[in-house]
């Protein structure tokens, strides 16, 4: 068989996974890593583990499909984490994660519309711009040591390569792109006091950008001469693995943030989303982000349910109680903010709430309200970006691992009163990624990204919207009104908790 190679260097672990040409899982491995937390709202990871996490996957599954044609390797990521390198390309201190909210004050002073334009990103805890100005004011004599600063991509590409190239869909979270023509901007590096050298080769995705080494190559069973191709974010990623190439439809991933994404072929800016470079070279992908996405689910099993693992799963038996909750958990709502708020409020000191609890609610109420604040977030998230943008969407692919809830999902579908169609492949990132592979290198004479989309994406099932609907309109009037109503208390939290 032909084959593609896929990875996925995420927050949690690295995945490494072998895709034949019309989108089947063939192969896969999958290696885990930890992220440290020093100090409240600080995220860090040692980029160490990243590169031995992917050779052990790229060595399990070159084993696994020996005999086979390897075409390609691409790479998608964990966006926004960036790690500083001295001259022999070692960290000078742990990597930065995407989720780390140290930067407030930087957000405050730095952030404006100007920037706002230039990057598609507005100032949030998310970016690795105000990180970055963090260092440089913290701890200046580690950014002064830096002589490289590389996001997840790059890092790796050169571990595989040699060469210090990357993607521009890979560089863009960071905001450091001037995104209408996708070089690095003058007036951020300004900002920043660097040097444009500092950053690695620019490249489009989709494109090829080096081959493994032969000594790496022979190490773990590769093909000599394996094309590396470049990739894109793991959230664009997700988009064209659910085949999201046009307009009127929206890709849904419901990974540790949840993120709702819609192509564009034109550069737009608004609140209402971040803008990313599509894999698709040349064009966008226009994103909303809620960075507590399954977080939540995972944070309520683990620190409120009261459940025990050793019993079993924690979720399945959570879902199975709150099933038995009526739509609109009787009262209770859930504000979904447990690291920030990002679109459309882009608020660092916001915080997650429960409100309308009363005496009689227990678990499987605060449970289903988890649930349904997260969907009612979403639903938030979509009319903002339909007004932003004037494109009505008429459903969403979804992905990611809570889509496999048959509660959650119906609970999506009914509080934005849409179709969800779920996507057949769970690691649908990786089949992005894949699909660029697939193009970069002309699989079958064929290069346009938007075909290999097209033939290697499928749905498994649709999720109709049910008649909870209607008690969904009425919550989602309860939720549009929390966060205005508790915007001036959250920095008053903010100081009694770091404290």
């Amino acid at each position: 068989m032909k084959l593609v190679l896929a990875v996925d260097s995420s927050t949690t672990s690295t995945k490494v996974i072998a895709f034949d040409l019309e989108g089947r899982l063939v192969a896969q491995s999958r290696h885990d890593y930890p992220r440290s937390n020093p100090k409240p709202g600080w995220q860090e990871q040692d980029p160490h583990d990243w590169w031995t996490a992917l050779k052990a996957g790229l060595a399990d599954v070159a084993a696994q499909t020996a005999g086979n044609e390897l075409l390609s390797l691409c790479i998608t990521h964990q966006r926004e984490t960036f790690v500083l390198l001295d001259e022999n390309d070692e960290p000078v201190r742990p990597a930065i994660l995407w989720l780390d909210t140290r930067a407030g004050e930087q957000i405050q002073r730095y952030g404006s519309g100007q920037l706002h334009a230039i990057t598609g990103k507005p100032a949030s805890t998310t970016p690795s711009l105000f990180k970055m100005l963090w260092l440089a004011e913290k701890e200046p004599e580690a950014f002064l040591a830096a002589h490289r600063i590389a996001e997840v991509h790059a890092y790796l590409v050169h571990k595989l390569t040699g060469d210090w190239v990357t993607s521009w869909a890979t560089t863009d979270p960071m905001t450091v792109l001037d995104m209408r023509d996708f070089t690095y901007s003058d007036n951020v590096l300004s900002l920043l006091r660097v040097r444009e050298s500092l950053f690695p080769e620019l490249a489009a995705p989709g494109s090829v950008i080096g081959q493994v080494k032969d000594d790496l190559a022979n190490e773990l069973g590769l093909p000599r001469g394996l094309p590396v191709v470049a990739g894109a974010g793991d959230g664009q990623c997700a988009g064209l693995g659910a085949n999201v190439t046009g307009t009127d439809r929206a890709y849904l991933s419901l990974g540790t943030s949840m993120t709702m994404g819609v192509h564009s072929d034109d550069y737009l800016y608004s609140m209402a989303f971040r803008t990313l470079s599509s894999p698709i070279a040349g064009a966008y992908t226009l994103e909303a982000l809620l960075s507590s996405g399954a977080l939540c689910i995972s944070w309520f099993a683990n620190k409120l349910s009261g459940m025990s693992k050793a019993d079993g799963p924690i979720e399945p038996r959570l879902e199975a109680m709150a099933a038995e909750v009526p739509a609109g958990s009787r009262g209770v709502h859930f504000l979904p903010y447990l690291t920030s708020a990002e679109t459309p409020f882009w608020d660092a000191d916001a915080r997650g709430c429960f409100v309308g609890v009363s005496d009689t609610d227990g678990v499987p109420e605060l449970y289903r309200a988890v649930l349904e604040g997260l969907a009612l977030e979403e639903r938030l998230s979509l009319k903002k970006l339909q007004k932003a943008t004037g494109v009505r969407v008429e459903r969403l692919s979804v992905m990611g691992g809570a889509s496999n809830s048959p509660l959650f999902t119906q609970i999506i579908a009914d509080a934005l009163n849409r179709p969800l169609d779920i996507c057949a492949e769970a690691e649908t990132t990786c089949l992005g990624a894949a699909m660029l592979g697939a193009a970069g290198v002309g699989a079958d004479g064929e290069d346009d990204v938007r075909k290999w989309a097209g033939r290697m994406s499928h749905v498994s099932h649709t999720v109709e919207p049910s008649d909870d609907r209607e008690v969904y309109d009425l919550g989602y009037k309860v939720h549009r009104k929390l966060y205005p109503a508790l915007r001036d208390t959250f920095p008053m939290i903010a100081q009694i908790r770091e404290r």
